[in-house]
């Protein structure tokens, strides 16, 4: 699968003034313009496509096609210490997959160019047969006669001499049957002259990639260790414990944080056992930097105001929208919207959504960009690798193709193309909005918020860190306003790499909807080291944040209404100012205000108890189930049409120093608001809150006509 136009951005997020970096791979000559978007889609229930053309001079490099060095590996330097001719290399190795046919290396000193030039290599020939390799003959010197078996443990040593190679592969632990131990030697003349080479650990040369986990790699010499290389948890180095110090770097960001040959179990957290989590896992298709090369770089103007902005692509009749955001050189206007662009990363290229059925029947059609993504598995984080284990990591440099303005999936309008509608509505009600981005959140804490007196979030912000959440807290302490306009937020714990701040992580844990687990051992994040999986297992429940959190997901199934809950006292009745008991529209999403994933208020979650429920949506299908961590014990009545707790909560609830959070419970609820020419009670509970939220009178108490 080939793709015309492919390409990404760097960075995500840029100040007005700042540069923005354009990489494209292409096979013809392509056009280039950079516009700001409003609204991505032609729907008929939405207002249209709408996007403004920005006038400033752009000039693209040749075109070029640009390479795609997937795989992970470890690279560590030459020395003059390892240009020795008798040495043995050692291994403990888990292979997750069988080698297909092609050669896999283990550890490796081989030439640019291929074997003629020099080298030597450990590895699995194509047939999972451990072999040996030396220049200058591309195949092995030897190989043992047993295939060595997926997904068990095996130490591996390889002894080269003048005079020959010996192989001998023992499994871990060995049982009396079914033992795949095997010796094997040459006996001949052997070339290891590899001065000047360095080391690679799971490839050769950067290809022949390694699927699975080698654990502390060695090479020694019979006076004593040359080198052996464990991972640094916190870091992304990979130190040397030999007397040379050959710190390797990891290619692609292999996952570390996994257990080793040795792990007891006895401890799941790297940090308290460091001695048993030195493997790491490799992989074939691990991409976290592309490596290309800039064919555009725009200085954007001083004056550019924020907002959404893309660069379009045109080669013939092929297009390519290639988003970033832009942020104002200083706050100028007072109502700020959240991109939530760390979950934009997590869901980028996903191949699941390649499925073209929707809820309404329709066909969702797939760009060739996406289809590429699939066919070279540039997975999201619900995809799993080439080896069946899950996708720990993701990166924004790399083709995300699936952030785009007219994205559909199978249950509509997703991420970036959902969240436009909320930037439309802005637009249309002609209110002032400054663009922050989730990356900018977590770098500057609460500073990122504070000039701000309203906050509005987009339609689904389900990946955060913790010092996204510390950030958000103290927002709301210091009086700031929140609305909440999505469904699913706050929900999976993410770690961000202090020194790869482009790689998103997460480990899902053993429980939360999600597209895979964990295997044991596996919980804590290798970027920080903290427990990963939900943050509601954290302490940290999106209840006690804006009110509400994840209760049920409904995929293909229509949505509700909300209705409205009769009030006590009065308290947060601005919100439904001139709005009838039904506040619904045909949104594009769920055709309807409450669908896709869904949130409740619930006290036992961390609700705080002045929360006012201002209107409810219920009697959903059985399309729409509720959210796996709520249920102990599995039965058939958890779906919508007996499950109480299958309900999108509308909640307000004030916060310290007169500031105060309004949240939907929604994901479908932007898409609502520009149905009906922007007339509709979504729309215009909406405008109600932010009117309200802007006006500086504190909200304590806030009541208000019906």
């Amino acid at each position: 699968m080939n793709a015309t136009l492919l390409g990404y951005v760097d960075p995500l997020s840029v100040r007005a003034g700042g540069e923005i970096r354009l990489m494209v791979s292409a096979t013809s000559g392509y056009e280039v313009e950079l516009l700001r978007l409003v609204h991505g889609t032609d729907d008929p229930r939405g207002p249209g496509v709408r996007e403004e053309r920005v006038d400033i001079p752009i000039d693209p490099q040749p075109a070029r096609i640009q390479p795609w060095p997937a795989g992970s590996y470890l690279s560590a330097p030459a020395h003059p210490a390892l240009d020795v001719d008798t040495f043995t290399v050692t291994a403990w190795i888990m292979p997750t997959m069988t080698a297909g046919g092609r050669p896999r290396a283990i550890v490796s000193r081989r030439a640019n160019g291929g074997w003629a030039n020099g080298g030597w290599a450990l590895g699995l020939t194509g047939d999972d047969r451990l072999a040996a390799w030396a220049g200058p003959s591309d195949e092995p010197l030897v190989t043992t006669d047993t295939p060595i078996p997926c997904d068990r443990w095996t130490f591996v040593t390889a002894a080269f001499s003048p005079q020959g190679v010996a192989l001998e592969q023992v499994p871990v632990p060995e049982w009396p049957v079914g033992s795949w131990r095997a010796t094997a030697s040459y006996d001949g003349p052997v070339d290891v002259a590899a001065s000047g080479i360095p080391v690679q650990v799971a490839a050769w040369q950067g290809t022949a990639c390694f699927n699975g986990r080698i654990d502390r790699p060695a090479i020694a010499t019979p006076a004593g260790v040359l080198a052996r290389w464990r991972p640094v948890h916190g870091s992304e180095g990979v130190t040397d414990d030999g007397p040379h110090g050959l710190t390797a770097v990891a290619v692609n960001t292999p996952a570390r944080g996994v257990p080793g040959a040795n792990w007891t179990g006895r401890e799941i957290d790297f940090r308290l056992a460091p001695d048993e989590y030195g493997a790491i896992h490799y992989h074939d298709d691990d991409m976290t930097d592309a490596q290309w090369e800039p064919q555009v770089t725009v200085r954007l103007p001083d004056d550019l105001r924020s907002g959404v902005y893309a660069f379009r692509l045109r080669a013939g009749h092929d297009e390519l929208s290639i988003p970033f955001y832009v942020r104002p050189a200083k706050p100028t206007a007072r109502v700020a919207v959240l991109i939530p662009t760390f979950t934009y990363l997590a869901y980028a290229n996903s191949h699941g959504t390649l499925e073209k059925a929707g809820p309404d029947g329709l066909d969702y059609a797939t760009t060739v960009q996406h289809q590429w993504a699939a066919a070279h598995k540039v997975c999201s984080l619900y995809d799993l690798h080439r080896d069946g284990s899950g996708c720990y990591y993701a990166s924004r440099l790399r083709p995300l193709t699936t952030i785009t303005p007219t994205y559909a999936g199978p249950f509509g309008l997703w991420n970036l193309s959902a969240d436009l509608c909320l930037i439309d509505w802005l637009e249309h009600e002609g209110i002032a909005y400054d663009i922050v981005c989730d990356d900018d959140l977590h770098s500057e804490g609460v500073a990122a918020l504070a000039d701000y007196s309203v906050v509005l979030t987009g339609s689904h912000p389900e990946y955060y860190t913790a010092p996204m959440l510390d950030g958000h807290e103290a927002y709301l302490a210091g009086g700031g306003r929140l609305m909440y306009l999505g469904g699913n937020g706050y929900y999976w714990v993410t770690g961000v790499s202090p020194e790869q701040p482009h790689v998103i992580e997460i480990r899902r844990g053993h429980t939360g909807t999600r597209g895979w687990e964990v295997p044991p051992g596996e919980t804590h994040l290798s970027t920080t080291g903290e427990a990963g999986g939900l943050w509601r297992h954290r302490g940290r429940a999106p209840q006690r944040h804006v009110g509400v959190g994840f209760t049920a997901q409904g995929g293909r199934g229509r949505g509700r209404p909300y209705h409205q809950v009769p009030l006590t006292d009065g308290r947060g009745a601005f919100a439904l100012s001139e709005v009838d008991d039904l506040i619904d529209a045909d949104g594009l999403v769920s055709h309807a205000a409450a669908g896709m994933e869904v949130d409740r208020a619930d006290p036992s979650l961390g609700t705080p108890p002045h929360t006012v429920v201002l209107a409810t949506a219920s009697g959903f299908s059985d399309h729409f189930q509720l959210a796996v961590e709520e249920v102990l014990t599995s039965n058939s009545r958890q779906g919508g049409t007996v499950e109480p707790r299958v309900r999108a909560d509308l909640v307000f609830l004030e916060c310290p120093h007169g500031g105060g959070v309004f949240s939907t419970g929604s994901i479908a609820w932007c898409t609502t608001l520009g149905v009906d020419g922007y007339d509709n009670p979504v729309a215009r509970v909406t405008g109600n809150v932010l009117r309200r939220f802007l006006d500086p009178t504190p909200l304590v108490n806030s009541a208000g006509p019906r």
